[in-house]
């Protein structure tokens, strides 16, 4: 026998030796009669894709909009919270609350922000925005309800001052051949050629103005379409500079003929 064989290992020592070939066995018999993933099981470990990014707001990135993802919020299809300039223009209001709009008004304000800017303006005071709300005298739901429309009540810029809807706007002016007609104020004619030029430009469903009728007095209702009815989306130009020209004289426009008519009662 050799002299190995004849070594006698202390009671300590075995116990241990028996403990680490007895757990070794044990996880062989794991490993061995571990029950196999089924094929439902696979299914259920694949990593779900992220969800893609909505094209509204790709639209907005790409104009370098100020904005954040705002909370659900019922009857607004994107929720968008905007947190600086819309093509130039800082929107404000009286009192606190955030301007939250469905995106595809968000990215209308942005690309119209050219024409308010070529008029001088670098501020927007608004009242209503999203608001759970009917059409006045009606049952139907007004736009505010979907973040769809935004009422404009005057406008600030450093070489104009401050225009109201409500004491600048100059009604009875234009028609189906001159959208501005003959403005009698410097006032007037920048209210009414920015009123002509976003007619124009197909990015609103409709403006509604104190023409219209005496409950729009006072501000511009502004209204964009869902962004799955837009129509101007693959025709819409390259996007325009942000920042707003420092000159304040009103654009030289011409004769125009507004389109996307004013529906009745649609406020």
């Amino acid at each position: 026998m050799s002299r190995l064989a004849r070594r006698k290992l202390r009671p300590g020592k075995l116990a241990d030796v028996v403990v680490r070939r007895l757990a070794w066995f044990l996880l062989g018999l794991a490993v061995v009669f571990a029950p196999r993933p089924t094929e439902a099981g696979k299914a259920r470990t694949k990593k779900t894709p992220a969800k893609s990014r909505h094209a509204c707001l790709t639209r907005l990135d790409s104009l370098r909009v100020s904005f954040r993802p705002a909370a659900p919020r019922k009857g607004i299809q994107v929720p968008v919270e905007v947190t600086g300039p819309l093509g130039g223009v800082t929107y404000r209001t009286w009192g606190r609350r955030a301007l939250v709009l469905d995106c595809s008004l968000v990215y209308s304000l942005a690309m119209a922000g050219r024409y308010l800017g070529e008029a001088g303006i670098t501020e927007a005071f608004f009242s209503s925005s999203y608001q759970r709300r009917n059409v006045r005298g009606t049952d139907r739901p007004s736009r505010h309800s979907y973040g769809l429309a935004l009422d404009i009540h005057e406008f600030k810029g450093k070489n104009i001052g401050r225009l109201t809807i409500q004491d600048d706007y100059e009604q009875g002016l234009g028609d189906d051949v001159d959208c501005i007609g003959e403005p009698l104020s410097r006032g007037g004619a920048i209210l009414r050629i920015l009123y002509c030029r976003m007619i124009r430009s197909k990015l609103f469903r409709f403006i509604l103005s104190p023409d219209y009728d005496e409950d729009h007095y006072n501000h511009f209702h502004v209204e964009a379409l869902p962004w799955n009815e837009r129509p101007d989306l693959s025709i819409r130009p390259p996007p325009a500079p942000e920042v707003a020209p420092s000159q304040g004289s009103p654009p030289a426009v011409g004769s125009a003929s507004p389109s996307g008519g004013e529906e009745s009662g649609a406020r």
